[in-house]
């Protein structure tokens, strides 16, 4: 039993991402009336309209807010939408970070990278353990996920326990893995949840993931049919899918080659903790793959998302040297397409294609397996735990509202169930549970070394640009007269090409020398005045005759 003096009587819930978006930004806040702890902080990639910035983050305006109560960062596994911004957390804010060996190794190697503003207090636990932080006293619990290492938290307060469970899901027959710990899920139902926060990613999908021994038994099904090269796009964070095409490719007498800096970076961290082995296989480096009979070659690549520089596109592209895709090479994506990123990944099955590859994917075999529980397993897990109240997190809004319905079948009262956003506070206190004010949350932006110096402003500008294009014209002016010395020059970029547009260019020329004519010698002289004078003529002048908006960027030397 949990000792009275680390029970919590009331607890802040509020999530600074991961709620209403799917694979992003994962950040959740506990808070006690004198501590907090934060739970996972991710990141995520910018999408197609936000040009130039390397990573999203969430914004920590709120953390700052409460610096003084804040205890620890807690991380859940190992997924870069669940740890990615921590090393910007920590050079913000000095605090120390718990979670489980490999999830630990993986930070180690961002901190290496993006170094903190002081060195912090690195605190492993293993999957099962007991943790105290302050006042917040914390059940680990081992769940399966498509990452090792990954674990759910059970926070003990006195109206009972908070079950934070993301990302998670059931499988039975793991390979080389631990199953769910059921008998703990079992003993905190008993000792009673008031409340479950669980992922909602799959719950609108019927029955249950696929367990990764039938990955396996599929992969080597469609492999051993095979006599030319095999390359398997996979996720480098998947461990146990690599173990288990590692013995596939032993038992087909296959050499190994294993390529992309994440694949090579994670292999060797899970080795080096026993997660992984390789005897008895033979591993070679990718060059050494062209000396050998294509029936004797397999190759774990990254890239599933059709990242455009990673190894899957390169080679899709023949841009990859050290090994060129053919005629004869069957190429499996053991992954899903990340919704957003459909459009990239399709390239990369057409260029692979034309090179003469046979592409198969998860839509027409089973190769894959998801890392997130359906509604089987979540009415399992509801029925160990019995929450008296829920709360769907981690997914489109969508699939909270999906979630919550589901939850209301499986027994929870519908006036338990809360459907939040980002920035939305959960009171819990006396084990009951109501809805706070909303605080400030937004998304930081990282742009090359810099960090949360992108504005909104900036984020809109860019997206302008992109949309509307530029015209710089480039006058000059004679300093005492403010006369013009010689025409106008127009350059567009991502506008129009002036070449096939010139009569257009020479009325906008004109257009803009009409103007300036018009203007008295103050304002001529004055540079300020006749920038702006100049970019409200030539946007005023393409609206009227375009119907489009670009960027001016008036240049005005003085002679």
């Amino acid at each position: 039993m949990v000792k009275k003096e680390f029970m919590i009587n009331e607890l802040k819930i509020t999530p600074l991402g991961g709620v209403g978006e799917t694979g992003a930004l994962n950040c959740m806040v506990y808070e006690s009336e004198k501590e907090a702890i934060v739970v996972d902080c991710g990141t995520m990639f910018p999408d197609q309209e936000i040009l130039g910035f390397d990573l999203i983050i969430p914004d920590f305006s709120y953390l700052a807010s409460i610096r003084h109560k804040l205890k620890a960062l807690v991380l859940t596994h190992g997924h870069e939408d669940h740890i990615g911004a921590t090393p910007f957390l920590l050079q913000k804010f000095d605090m120390p970070v718990y979670t489980t060996p490999f999830t630990m190794a993986l930070i180690k190697e961002k901190l290496g990278e993006i170094p903190p503003a002081s060195k912090p207090s690195l605190k492993t636990f293993k999957a099962g353990e007991k943790i105290t932080i302050g006042n917040f006293e914390i059940e680990t619990i081992f769940v399966n996920h498509s990452i090792i290492d990954a674990v759910g938290l059970a926070i003990a307060t006195q109206s009972g326990y908070v079950l934070h469970l993301t990302d998670w899901k059931i499988d039975k027959t793991p390979l080389n893995d631990k199953i769910i710990d059921f008998k703990k899920f079992e003993r905190l139902g008993e000792k009673g949840v008031v409340l479950l926060l669980g992922d909602s990613t799959n719950a609108s999908h019927e029955g249950a993931t696929l367990s990764e021994t039938e990955v396996n038994k599929k992969i080597l099904k469609i492999c051993s049919h095979h006599e030319g090269r095999i390359i398997i796009a996979l996720f480098s964070s998947n461990i146990r899918r690599v173990q288990g095409l590692a013995h596939i490719a032993k038992k087909l007498g296959r050499t190994l080659a294993l390529v992309g800096r994440s694949m090579r970076e994670n292999t060797i961290i899970a080795r080096q903790l026993g997660e992984l082995s390789f005897d008895g296989i033979n591993v070679v480096d990718i060059e050494n793959t062209n000396n050998l009979p294509p029936h004797k070659v397999m190759v774990l690549a990254t890239g599933t998302q059709g990242e455009p520089r990673s190894v899957l596109s390169r080679m899709a592209a023949g841009e990859f040297r050290p090994f060129q895709v053919g005629p004869g090479d069957l190429v499996l994506f053991s992954s899903k397409v990340i919704p957003g990123n459909e459009i990239n990944t399709g390239h990369v099955v057409n260029n692979l294609c034309r090179r003469g590859a046979t592409v198969v994917n998860e839509s027409f075999h089973d190769i894959h397996a998801s890392g997130h529980a359906h509604q089987k397993e979540i009415k399992h897990i509801f029925k160990l735990t019995k929450p008296k109240h829920f709360i769907p997190i981690h997914g489109e809004y969508r699939f909270l509202v999906k979630h919550a319905e589901f939850a209301e079948k499986c027994g929870i009262k519908k006036k338990n169930i809360f459907v939040i956003e980002n920035g939305q506070n959960i009171h819990l206190e006396k084990g009951k549970i109501s809805l706070g004010k909303t605080v400030s949350v937004g998304r930081d932006f990282v742009d090359s070394d810099g960090i949360g110096d992108v504005s909104d402003v900036l984020v809109r500008d860019r997206k302008h640009l992109a949309q509307t294009g530029i015209v710089i014209c480039i006058i000059m002016i004679d300093h005492a007269t403010g006369s013009l010395v010689k025409d106008p020059e127009l350059i567009p970029k991502g506008f129009l090409e002036e070449q096939g547009n010139k009569i257009l260019f020479d009325k906008a020329k004109e257009a803009v020398l009409a103007h300036i004519n018009e203007l008295g010698l103050e304002t001529k002289t004055d540079l300020i005045q006749i920038q702006e004078e100049v970019r409200v003529s030539l946007r005023r002048f393409f609206r009227k005759n375009l119907d489009r908006k670009p960027v001016v960027i008036p240049i005005i030397q003085e002679v």
